[in-house]
């Protein structure tokens, strides 16, 4: 690993199942585990969506949830990892099924809860008289965000049965998206948009904002869509050694104008669908676009030979890099993949434009580098977007166009 990989916010697998399981709507994740453990995940999520009124802990004063809206726990401490968490997880559970009705609730082990060896089956099934519940025993410890989001997916594909329904739309599950993911509500619904126009219904996108009526049907859908391939492709494989259920996984991901085209053309033909009507909205943008790009670059000269560098996921590094470089005509200057440590130091880049997280942009700014910041990623400086953003589809490439534009100008 690099030196930088570890001084920052680095969430592990531990994240990555508590953020999959919150992503399902009308659903109560329970950690078992200690306080200390809660506290950044419920902030992060309610920051992601806001959890409506009815899950508000501050209506039922209580222990469980500490004031936060998201990701209640049994605060365990030393004597129950000596005599084991049976009477608190009880507690809980039998707590959040009267207070807080809900469709499902996912019951997750902390690492250390892990080393007891508490039967959570055993406790759940005697604690909870109708509420349908998964269980996550064991966390993959300090494993990457994206193997906890694919646990968690699992447990959630293998723990509630589905149940098929013919349907005559050509439909998709997408597959990959997080509430970890800075812009997933502005993902979620740009791709909704052009999937439409192009006669394809969403189903579900498993893992954000997707009900457990969604989750029983999932197999009902005619192909899968990776998007975050990170997060999303072992699942797909899965489903289809498993139910039969083809899957898609694009080259890169659907960001910026090519990709985009790419993306939207290749799916179709696996539906035998015309993109014609989503493709022509992608020239009317790379018309808007070439607008501001030409009088900017009459003016500057950029912003063609500006340097950038990104750190992301992998399947991030290349999509950002893509663009940044075929379209605009920039040069890569520091590529760090999380999770690679092979990878450069982005802490060491003197790039123009840098694409990171909030964490890595501060590190930047207090050693004193002059460069121009664009958030790709959580932790987030803690800009409030009222009006859902994304950087995926055509929308998102023209934000993308923006934002370096801009960067470059001032």
């Amino acid at each position: 690993m690099t030196k930088s990989y570890l001084t920052n916010f680095t969430p592990d697998s531990i994240s990555g199942i508590l953020f999959a399981l919150d992503g399902m709507t009308n659903t109560v994740v329970l950690l078992n585990g200690p306080s200390g453990c809660k506290f950044y995940h419920s902030a992060v999520s309610d920051s992601q969506v806001i959890r409506q009124s009815e899950f508000d802990p501050m209506n039922f004063p209580d222990a469980w949830f500490f004031g936060q809206p998201r990701i209640p726990c049994t605060y365990l401490d030393k004597r129950d990892y000596v005599y084991g968490s049976q009477k608190k997880l009880t507690e809980a559970l039998i707590y959040i099924e009267e207070k807080f009705p809900c469709d499902l609730i996912a019951i997750v082990n902390s690492p250390g809860a892990a080393l007891i060896g508490d039967d959570l089956a055993g406790i759940a099934s005697s604690a909870l008289t109708h509420t349908p519940y998964v269980l996550v025993e064991s966390p993959a410890y300090s494993q990457s965000i994206w193997t906890g989001y694919a646990t968690a997916m699992n447990a959630l594909v293998t723990q509630v049965p589905f149940c098929k329904t013919p349907y005559k739309e050509k439909r998709v599950n997408l597959l990959g998206l997080s509430l970890y993911h800075k812009y997933a509500e502005g993902d979620l619904a740009e791709l909704t948009r052009l999937l439409g126009l192009c006669g394809i219904e969403v189903a579900t996108a498993l893992g954000y904002q997707s009900s457990l009526e969604e989750l029983q049907q999932l197999t009902s859908a005619d192909l899968n869509v990776v998007v975050y391939p990170e997060y999303g492709l072992g699942l797909a494989q899965q489903l289809e050694k498993t139910e039969g259920m083809p899957y898609f996984c694009p080259e890169t991901l659907p960001l910026g104008f090519t990709a985009t085209e790419t993306f939207l053309q290749e799916l179709c033909q696996r539906l035998h669908l015309d993109p014609a009507p989503a493709l022509l909205e992608g020239q009317q943008a790379r018309s808007r676009a070439y607008g501001y790009i030409s009088r900017v670059n009459s003016m500057t000269g950029l912003p063609k030979g500006a340097t950038f560098a990104i750190s992301g996921a992998p399947s991030q590094c290349q999509a950002y890099a893509g663009f940044l470089s075929h379209y605009f005509g920039m040069i890569g200057h520091t590529i760090q993949e999380l999770g690679n440590p092979d990878s450069p130091d982005i802490l060491e880049t003197k790039a123009q434009l840098i694409f990171a997280d909030a964490s890595v942009l501060a590190q930047l700014r207090v050693a004193g580098h002059q460069f121009c910041g664009v958030e790709i990623s959580l932790p987030s400086f803690g800009y409030l977007d009222v009006i859902p953003k994304t950087h995926l589809g055509f929308t998102g490439a023209l934000l993308l166009v923006e934002q370096v534009l801009n960067g470059l100008l001032f």
